[in-house]
């Protein structure tokens, strides 16, 4: 099983997390600050699909179209496709939008549609979307 660390600079000196996120000189480096700025500035999405053995070949050629298509979204600003090391009939893809309003383009765009439309045969089960 792999696990990530995630970690964050504290405020520096002796102050508080809050009393350092209250202060307008308030540095990109800390925790708190690094919190508000990821909750106002982007939208961050991890889909999760599985797909039946014997298609993982023909999940990533259909995904690297999406992959390509969305990148070049204005909004876009990292899309990238993970195959697990662990089963290599399940994949995530890690997405991460400016904002709400570019994610729901994103969505409502013809190459998701296309994508969605084109693994619906192939997939063991839902294709299950978490936005953060």
């Amino acid at each position: 099983m792999a696990f990530v660390m995630i970690s964050f600079m504290a405020c520096k000196g002796e102050q508080s997390e809050e009393s350092c996120c209250k202060e307008t000189s308030c540095c990109e480096e800390t925790a708190c600050c690094m919190t508000k700025q990821a909750a106002k500035e982007k939208t961050v999405v991890v889909a999760r699909v599985a797909v039946k053995e014997g298609y993982e070949a023909a999940f990533i050629e259909i995904a690297s179209k999406l992959v390509a298509a969305t990148r070049a979204e204005e909004g876009c600003l990292f899309y990238t496709l993970y195959q697990s090391t662990e089963n290599p009939s399940v994949f995530i893809i890690y997405e991460e939008y400016k904002d709400d309003a570019a994610f729901e383009i994103h969505a409502d765009s013809a190459h998701f549609a296309e994508f969605a439309e084109a693994i619906n045969d192939m997939m063991a089960g839902e294709l299950v979307i978490e936005q953060f």
